[in-house]
């Protein structure tokens, strides 16, 4: 039996809406406040609530406004009178899901209103569902596929520097197997980070242990260790890359304009980490540009940071800078793993932050972060 409240400060109305819906093989609650109807929705969570415009010293609108903060919340239907159709705009701008008008027939007509917008809500709560499912197993073969391609190539070469060593040969050179036995260990690290990388975007909360610190001291060993992620990456490849990417990183100028922020009280791993993913996606934009740079610039005020990570590298178009943010999405193709700007977008979400980003091919890339301290 579908649950309808009734949300209406005139009593002998409410009783009235009540009996006929009940008439009709419906349950029916009652609401004569707004702060009351909200309390039923939380406890009884009705399928399906009815609404007057004008509710005591309220409106429905309120009623709306307070319902966005809610989890998972029910269908609102709002009825009104003749004269006060313009109100309704406003109301399906906030959610409604429709509005009734309340003639002469009203009553009578209501089971039927009521059975026909419960019928709807049945069906785009179907098709929500059939969305839903399809979004999760699209998502579970985008995550098998990055895991295959990702570890594959990984366990792969870590297996691979095993093979190499050889005991049943005695010419074999001492250093020669343990140089193959570092670079395994080195690969199954770099196996180890990526799955840390992996759960912490996962992860549902944020950290709550804070520390007193500067961003200045952080953003300095976010880029020791930025650096130091391009050269192991660089050295897995050959020697010779690895050459070349020294010579490129000593080119790259980090202006770090932060150093004058005062000290602040927040997640220092979690700033660290955010840091991180936009100085790795920076210093690849960057490489290969005559004068490369990487601004990081801030202010701290109303117990508000803001920052701001700005590049002169090659830039993204429109459309790669809108999916940049989704997880295991790349922005440096058969390169990257997709984990960078989603894990950052991820942290700075869970502080109750945000981030925005802003290229043009050719133009750079500029991020702005707002994290609430």
């Amino acid at each position: 039996m579908s649950l309808i409240l009734i949300l209406e400060d005139n009593r002998p109305m409410a009783e009235a809406a009540a009996e006929t819906l009940t008439a009709a093989g419906f349950e029916a609650l009652t609401a004569l406040s707004v702060a009351e109807a909200i309390i039923a929705v939380q406890e009884r969570r009705p399928d399906l609530v009815l609404t007057e415009y004008l509710v005591a010293e309220s409106t429905g609108l309120d009623f709306l406004e307070k319902l966005k903060h809610l989890d998972n919340p029910p269908p609102v239907i709002m009825a009104t009178g003749l004269g006060e159709e313009d109100a309704m705009a406003h109301a399906l701008a906030l959610g409604a899901w429709s509005y009734v008008l309340k003639t002469e027939n009203y009553l009578r007509e209501l089971p039927a209103l009521a059975g026909r917008f419960l019928a709807e809500t049945g069906a785009r709560k179907k098709e929500r569902e059939r969305e839903r499912l399809l979004g999760r197993r699209s998502a579970q073969n985008e995550l098998a596929g990055w895991l295959a391609h990702n570890f594959k190539n990984i366990l792969a070469a870590s297996l691979g520097y095993l093979n190499l060593i050889n005991f049943k040969n005695p010419d074999q050179n001492q250093a020669k197997r343990e140089e193959y036995l570092t670079e395994s260990r080195q690969s199954q690290q770099t196996a180890i980070e990526l799955l840390e990388r992996l759960i912490r975007l996962t992860e549902a909360e944020a950290e709550t242990e804070t520390e007193r610190f500067t961003v200045a001291e952080v953003l300095e060993e976010a880029w020791s260790t930025a650096g130091q992620a391009v050269l192991a990456s660089a050295e897995r490849q050959s020697p010779e890359r690895l050459a070349q990417m020294e010579n490129l990183l000593k080119k790259v100028v980090l202006m770090n304009a932060v150093r004058r922020l005062p000290p602040i009280t927040f997640v220092r791993s979690d700033l660290t980490a955010v840091f991180l993913s936009l100085l790795q996606n920076s210093l690849e934009a960057v490489l290969n540009m005559d004068d490369p740079r990487i601004l990081v610039a801030g202010e701290a005020q109303n117990q508000r940071l803001e920052l701001t990570v700005r590049d002169n590298g090659r830039g993204m178009s429109a459309e790669v800078a809108r999916q940049a943010r989704e997880p295991l999405f790349s922005t440096k193709g058969e390169v990257g793993v997709g984990l960078g700007l989603s894990l950052a977008d991820a942290l700075v979400e869970r502080h109750g932050g945000s981030l925005e980003i802003k290229s043009e091919p050719g133009a750079g890339a500029t991020v702005r972060i707002t994290l609430p301290l």
